[in-house]
């Protein structure tokens, strides 16, 4: 091989969905449907979380078009190194590793997940449970 160019440099990148996904959402491979993502819900989706949603898509023929006149099957991705505002399940101080939660969200790093952290909370005041905030991702 001659030489090897970025196919992509700071993102987004583009995935279909198999699943709905709403923006600010941390998604995943979904091992199921080869080559689509879906919501990210617990720890040890980390291993496979791609980044979180930018914008609302729901799979090809759903009949549901969240906020679209016309739904989108397709989803952008950002991915670390960046900062995002994401929601938590439970508080997060600042400056602590988060790990995927329910429904694409992020909880504090537990025992026995270390490995599955997907960023850091960035928020000065740390996230309130159920409230929203800065999380670099990893």
């Amino acid at each position: 091989m001659a030489g090897s160019y970025p196919v992509l440099q700071l993102g987004p990148a583009t995935y279909e969905v198999s699943a709905a996904v709403t923006g600010g959402q941390l998604v995943m491979v979904d091992t199921a449907n080869a080559g689509k993502v879906k919501v990210a819900t617990i720890a040890a989706d980390g291993l496979l979380v791609l980044g979180v949603a930018l914008d609302d898509a729901v799979p090809t023929g759903s009949g549901s078009n969240l906020n679209f006149g016309t739904a989108r099957n397709r989803v952008a991705v950002a991915y670390g190194p960046a900062e995002v505002i994401l929601k938590a399940t439970g508080n997060v101080a600042f400056g602590e590793q988060v790990v995927c939660a329910a429904l694409g969200t992020v909880a504090s790093i537990a025992s026995g997940t270390f490995g599955q952290a997907v960023g850091r909370c960035t928020e000065p005041a740390g996230i309130t449970g159920g409230s929203t905030g800065r999380v670099r991702l990893a």
